[in-house]
């Protein structure tokens, strides 16, 4: 066994565990800017915001997450 870390084995271990949490995967070349179902215009849409939105707001409704709201931060940003 390699202790070699490629781009290729951490994106296998972040995909797999994104899906054991629940999100949806998808082949990049299905989703490619000219695929029927494409999801960005171009390669250089690193975020897919209608995927990441339609992740997270419905968590954001439920209340499953909330945005952080820390004061010692807030403190920080008033100084």
């Amino acid at each position: 066994m390699s202790d070699t870390f490629t781009e290729s084995v951490v994106e296998q271990a972040a995909l797999a565990w994104l899906e054991a949490i629940g999100w949806r995967i998808a082949h990049g070349s299905d989703i490619a800017p000219d695929m029927p179902a494409a999801e960005r215009a171009s390669y250089g849409e690193v975020v897919m915001a209608r995927r990441l939105s339609d992740a997270l707001f419905p968590k954001l409704l439920s209340g499953e997450l909330r945005p952080k709201d820390d004061d010692k931060h807030n403190d920080k940003v008033k100084a």
